[in-house]
């Protein structure tokens, strides 16, 4: 895949979490709620790329693609 910045090579790997609560896109300088559901998440115009989770014995590991020159990274989520 190639930067949609530089347009460079972009290098093939995944983003992880061990442990955590999940893994959340919030839309400006919005936070997670005390209580977050995927309801509440949503409801703030946010994503849930995986979670969220009640017991932190968990993994998320989603495929992204890096490109070091630009600091960007480009992932899939389901």
């Amino acid at each position: 895949m190639n930067c949609p910045v530089c347009g460079k090579e972009m290098e093939k790997g995944h983003v992880i979490t061990k442990n955590s609560i999940g893994l959340f896109f919030m839309p400006g300088e919005k936070d997670l709620r005390t209580f977050y559901t995927r309801r509440n998440i949503e409801a703030d115009g946010g994503i849930v790329l995986d979670g969220p989770m009640t017991f932190r014995y968990n993994r998320t590991w989603l495929p992204a693609w890096v490109c070091r020159g630009c600091k960007k990274i480009v992932m899939e989520y389901w």
